[in-house]
């Protein structure tokens, strides 16, 4: 992939590299992926008390939970052979391996590696026994959760469950003392869910400005089209050039997670307003959670839900459908596992996008092992996983202390920071840093080290990174580094969405918005490779590392390097957080969405056994005004083309247009502004499931001359 195009003094890479490319791996390219087996801790072993939340110490107590209240308590079971589904993962999620990308149902999950049909079988009759209503019965058997009174439960597990308030207002329910688990199951599960809880709600939406009704699209802080000037549905496609491949295959379904139900209404409004389509929105009843939301009560929570929604189809406007999985009553713990169970259960999505979290150690580590099992089952089922990396920047709910959010510092999850995004006319890109408001008293973007997982093998140097390239910025060699990428979370330069209940239009920001950016942003990468024959992408984490690989270098060079900024606040919290440079950063990761270059990069570096493309040439372009028509010689073995139209915008980011094609001819109308004597380099690739073949030469053309 020799294409070149001058830059500063250097020749570098047009097509694939966005701006220089510092960092260069240590061994050659086309470097076959690393084990992706992952180091999660130690094997589960019998329970017999659980540990009551850190959250109670640090609370006030309201008093007793009312005997009558239901409450929804989740079990866990062992895997009999945990590594061997790690395994498997890895195998089904390395380029080039014979069972690359055969994915499970999930019956076939239980067959295979699913926990014991005795022990699940004896936990679901010892709560019949007990007069326990059955709510998550999932054919894979890796948990079930029952549900009952707070007076059963007090009884069964011998504890006194209260109600506290935490420091924030918010209150919770939990277990006072350690409770003990019934003689009867404690040998069948792994961990219980529901009992020593913290947080009820943990939604990470950052509402900036409310703009009522029918606020002006004037200029504000964003620079953006929308609603009070912040970034529209088409703003944030503009900038992050994603390209149109949606409309190749508009069969792809993206899931969220919320703890609230949405307005239709609101959706419908954003999509007017953003000349989108109508997308069928479809709730899902989590554990018998109502789906109906509850305005005047849900405050954040109502707002998540239509930003998630509103994202997701902002980014693809072609995406069939959003599923929203629901659970409005449960703890927040409990919620987010039956919900991933769910997901799994059902099968029906291809990405499921998570914009909640809270510090790991609040979460628990029972509630995180058992998130974890759950989330193995998404991966065997080729399903990709998101979730917002925490605004709280790197002190999570600590003071000095560091803390990451789960479930982004999961190793099967890839986590997204936030960004303050720049742009210029026309929502030109123009630059990110680091979103961090801390000084302000509004957020930063998380990220840091997790305390829980050991490093995963797509982070190890192993694979072949640049000498530091995790540690330069402060990073880890041994732990998970959080998060992996990055999108707009700024508040002040945030998007804008209607919300009736919050008083119409509004601004918003948090990784909340980043985290479905890259939903959309994967679901119209999973349109591409789906059309051209190559299947799902499937857990993201090892392509993500490894994009770069065939040119030699790592992958924040493959997307735009966020290299200014940081997500800590010394003055206050007395600790410095982590900085951002050059590489990897423990705050926006690997970088921000690089929209066309990096989906060719993706698209055309599938490793699968076989031949590649076959030699071809003659590419040519007819310009006309801001249409150019394409052509070139076919290619045996091709199952399509990537076609890249590159050139460096005013403020010197290489910007990538990129289309698909299963044709030797292509018109394109319509090309972005250069600036003055500017030109742009365009590029085709003819690629299928093992590899690609470039065409021979580089097409330059500036319409104007």
């Amino acid at each position: 992939m020799e294409g070149l195009l001058k830059n500063g003094g250097r020749r570098l890479s047009a097509q694939f590299i966005r701006t220089r490319a510092r960092h260069r791996r240590l061994e050659a390219s086309g470097i076959a992926l690393a084990s992706l087996l992952l180091s999660c801790g130690s094997l589960f072993a019998e329970v017999t008390t659980l540990e009551v939340s850190p959250l109670v110490a640090k609370s006030t107590l309201v008093g007793p939970a009312r005997k009558e209240n239901q409450i929804s308590v989740a079990f866990a079971l062992p895997l009999p052979d945990p590594s061997g589904v790690a395994e498997f993962i890895k195998h089904v999620s390395t380029p080039g391996d014979t069972l690359y990308h055969q994915y499970l149902t999930p019956q076939q999950f239980a067959d295979r590696f699913g926990p014991s049909a005795g022990d699940y079988a004896a936990v679901k009759a010892w709560a019949a026994a007990n007069q326990l209503q059955v709510t998550v019965d999932p054919v894979t058997r890796v948990n079930v959760t029952v549900r009952g009174s707070v007076d059963q439960f007090q009884k069964l597990f011998k504890t006194q469950i209260n109600t506290y308030r935490s420091s924030d207002g918010n209150e919770f329910v939990s277990a006072a003392v350690k409770p003990s688990i019934p003689n009867e199951i404690s040998s069948k599960i792994s961990a219980v869910i529901g009992l020593t809880e913290s947080k009820q709600f943990a939604p990470m939406v950052k509402v900036g400005k409310v703009l009522g009704e029918n606020p002006a699209a004037t200029a504000d802080t964003a620079g953006g089209t929308g609603p009070g000037g912040f970034y529209s549905a088409k703003d944030l496609r503009t900038v992050y050039q994603i390209p149109a491949w949606g409309s190749l295959d508009k069969k792809e379904v993206v899931a969220v997670f919320e703890q609230g139900g949405f307005v239709p209404t609101d959706i419908s409004k954003y999509e007017s307003k953003n000349n989108l389509s109508d997308v069928k929105v479809t709730p899902v009843s989590v554990n018998n959670s109502p789906t109906e939301a509850d305005p005047p009560l849900e405050g954040d929570v109502l707002i998540e839900a239509a930003l998630d929604i509103d994202m997701v189809i902002g980014i693809n406007p072609d995406v069939k459908q959003v599923l929203v999985y629901i659970d409005s009553v449960d703890s927040f713990q409990t919620a987010l596992l039956d919900a991933i169970t769910q997901v799994g259960t059902d099968d029906v999505a291809q990405v499921l996008s998570i914009s909640y979290g809270q510090d790991e150690d609040l979460q628990g580590n029972t509630a995180i092992q058992a998130e974890n099992t759950a989330l193995q089952v998404l991966a065997t089922e080729g399903i990709t996983v998101v979730a917002s990396s925490g605004d709280r920047g790197a002190y999570g709910d600590g003071f000095g202390s560091y803390n990451v959010a789960d479930p982004s510092s999961q190793p099967y999850v890839t986590g997204v920071g936030g960004t303050t995004l720049y742009t210029g006319p026309g929502q030109e890109y123009a630059g990110e840093a680091a979103w961090n408001e801390l000084a302000l008293g509004d957020g930063a973007t998380g990220g840091g080290i997790s305390t829980v997982w050991n490093i995963p093998d797509y982070q190890k140097n192993e694979i072949g990174f640049a000498n530091g390239y995790f540690t330069v910025n402060g990073g880890s060699n041994t732990f998970r580094n959080v998060p992996d990428v990055a999108a707009v979370g700024d508040p002040l330069t945030g998007v804008s969405l209607y919300v009736k209940a919050a008083g119409g239009w509004i601004s918003t920001g948090g990784t909340s918005v980043a985290a479905p950016i890259w939903a959309g942003y994967l679901s119209v990468l999973n349109a591409a490779t789906n059309w051209s024959g190559l299947g799902y992408l499937g857990f993201f984490n090892p392509l993500l590392y490894t994009a770069g690989a065939s040119l030699g270098v790592d992958p924040d060079a493959v997307m735009y390097d966020v290299e200014e900024g940081s997500n800590g606040y010394a003055p206050f919290y007395g600790t410095p957080g982590f900085i951002n440079g050059p590489g990897y950063s423990n705050t926006t990761g690997n970088g921000s969405l690089w929209g066309g270059g990096f989906a060719d990069q993706v698209i055309t570096n599938f490793k699968q056994r076989g031949t590649s493309p076959g030699a071809f040439g003659d590419f040519q372009g007819k310009v006309s005004g801001d249409t150019v028509k394409f052509s070139w010689s076919p290619s045996s073995g091709a199952v399509a083309y990537v076609v890249g139209i590159s050139h460096f915008g005013s403020y010197g980011f290489n910007l990538n247009t990129s289309y698909l094609t299963k044709n030797t001819k292509l018109t394109v109308k319509g090309l972005p502004p250069l600036p003055t004597g500017g030109f742009y380099v365009a590029f085709v690739y003819a690629f299928n499931a093992s590899g690609n073949s470039r065409n021979l030469g580089e097409y330059a053309f500036n319409p104007t001359r």
